[in-house]
């Protein structure tokens, strides 16, 4: 049992270098993606103010889909992170015990 248990350490320790070195290109993908999506989003509620005002609702319900894909990509990736920040935790927990 201890032998299987050392065994189990071992590719734990060996999966949290993919695990952390996917973690951290998700947080550098996604701070660079924040600096291309923040203004493209701003266009985009600049643009549905002005179909607003010219009551163009088809071109307004193209905007807010947009705007809600970019939000909805934003929030996947953090949720992808936080997940693996949770496996990394979890690995080196399993590691240190």
């Amino acid at each position: 049992m201890m032998f299987l248990k050392f065994l189990l350490k071992i590719v734990a320790v060996v999966l949290i270098v993919p695990v952390v070195l996917f973690m951290l290109m998700m947080k550098l993908l996604v701070n660079l993606s924040s600096y291309v999506l923040g203004p493209f989003m701003l266009f985009l509620i600049g643009c549905s103010i002005y179909t607003i005002f010219q009551s163009a609702w088809n071109q307004l319900l193209i905007l807010v889909i947009l705007l809600l894909a970019c939000v909805l990509a934003l929030f996947c990736a953090s949720w992808v992170i936080v997940t693996l920040e949770d496996v990394n935790d979890r690995l080196r927990s399993f590691v240190k015990a």
